[in-house]
């Protein structure tokens, strides 16, 4: 029941703060994004690329294993973010 911070945007420039997202959407295309993952919950991480170019299809057949894996492997109150850190999915931003 803990809430993950999901952002899509249909554009780079970040208006809408999908790079502090623990899931982020960035549209390449119509209906392809960058996938971006491992932000902090909060704010004080930024997320990395996991993803380039996916569509929904893709997006759904590589979260929806990720979502289940969070919901049973991870530590009592960790957040998304840190968890696919944890779980070596991708490498915590540094700068």
């Amino acid at each position: 029941s803990d809430a993950i911070t999901i952002r899509m945007t249909g554009c780079p420039n970040g208006c809408a703060r999908p790079y502090i997202a623990e899931i982020a959407f960035v549209g390449r295309s119509p209906g392809i994004y960058n996938l971006y993952l491992g932000a902090a919950h909060d704010g004080t991480r930024l997320n990395k690329l996991y993803k380039a170019a996916v569509n929904e299809e893709q997006i759904l057949t590589i979260l929806a294993p990720m979502i289940q894996s969070y919901a049973t492997d991870r530590k009592k109150g960790e957040w998304f973010g840190d968890y696919v850190i944890r779980a070596g999915i991708v490498a915590a931003s540094t700068n």
